[in-house]
């Protein structure tokens, strides 16, 4: 399948986008009831890029201070107002 790139065609809306700063639980995997952590940073990535993967599930990852990455639950993760941010 020559040029299929897994996409959907046109403009796609989320609650997120790439370079916002947000505080939210981890995505944790179905069947894990642990109680998830709630981590703060950049967007990097919305959900999965694939139609339909994360449909139930929605999720986004971030870059916390340290540079490594998290997945949070779209749900529960909020935008930080600019007067809560921290220093970097």
């Amino acid at each position: 399948m020559a040029g299929r790139t897994g996409r959907r065609p046109g403009p796609v809306t989320a609650p997120y986008q790439v370079g916002d700063l947000v505080r939210g639980p981890e995505a944790l995997p179905p069947g894990d009831y642990r109680t998830p952590a709630t981590y703060e940073g950049e967007v990097v990535q919305v959900g999965s890029g694939w139609n339909g993967v994360d449909a139930d599930h929605a999720y986004l990852w971030i870059r916390l201070a340290d540079r490594t990455e998290r997945r949070l639950a779209i749900r529960g993760s909020t935008l930080i107002p600019p007067a809560e941010r921290r220093a970097p």
